[in-house]
């Protein structure tokens, strides 16, 4: 029982620690003060303080004009932050608190930056990169980002460059299909290299990638016993790619 009394002075000092960790230090203050701070944080590259400031004004102006300002900045602060969970939480919460707001448009570009840059680390944003090696699924909502930006949004000032990643990402996709059909395809599992290579021709049939897929498939037709098939799918190879290599295997 001594233990325990001796104890509880303790607790009690580490719990006074810890919510004085947590007192805002705007409290009270005006919100255009705040904002005024929690914007020239952010210029200058003070990121987490910029970030106390804006929650500062959710927490105390949650309507408040610079409160909205404050919001649609806490995005890049995050993402600067290397937060990219945040940067999405931060963007998906003021369309929701903003529906229709003329910033929306930056809200989805900003996510899909995100999505587009997640996973990557210190190395991998400054050297070289082949994003194909990687899971393709943030790069799937990175596209839906942009795809709906530039739809409900095209002539927002972030649609170009939306539409520039777009084109990228549409390429990496592809890349990334075409890489499991050949790993497929050299595993002599030959059906399911035919299903992901149709999945280029299907959702990526202006990439650079689709003769490749379409050699895929004619070759695993070829090693299933499916010459008619096989001879089909070299027509049309030899339609779009006359002077591929692989057609030779026909003859």
């Amino acid at each position: 029982m001594k233990k325990i009394y001796l104890l509880l002075p303790c607790l009690s000092l580490l719990l006074s620690a810890c919510s004085s960790d947590k007192v805002d230090p705007y409290l009270g203050d005006d919100p255009s003060y705040i904002y005024a701070k929690g914007h020239s944080a952010l210029q200058t590259g003070d990121n987490t303080d910029a970030l106390t400031a804006y929650q500062s004004l959710d927490s105390q102006y949650p309507f408040n004009p610079y409160t909205k300002k404050g919001d649609i900045e806490s995005i890049y602060a995050y993402y600067e932050n290397d937060n990219p969970a945040m940067a999405i939480t931060a963007a998906s919460r003021y369309m929701k608190v903003y529906p229709g707001d003329a910033n929306s448009d930056y809200a989805y570009y900003m996510m899909g930056v995100v999505d587009f840059e997640n996973g990557r680390g210190f190395l991998q944003k400054y050297l070289p990169y082949n994003m194909a090696e990687h899971n393709a699924q943030n790069y799937i909502n990175a596209f839906n980002y942009f795809n709906t930006l530039t739809q409900q949004y095209p002539k927002s000032p972030y649609s170009s460059d939306a539409r520039r990643r777009m084109i990228y990402l549409n390429n990496t996709l592809a890349q990334y299909q075409l890489d499991t059909a050949q790993f497929y395809f050299n595993q002599k599992a030959y059906v399911a290299a035919i299903n992901r290579a149709q999945s280029i021709l299907i959702h990526f049939p202006t990439t650079p990638q689709t003769e490749q897929a379409l050699v895929v498939i004619m070759q695993s037709e070829q090693k299933l016993g499916l010459p008619d098939l096989a001879a089909s799918t070299a027509s049309v190879l030899k339609l779009n790619d006359p002077h591929n290599p692989a057609l030779q295997t026909q003859k």
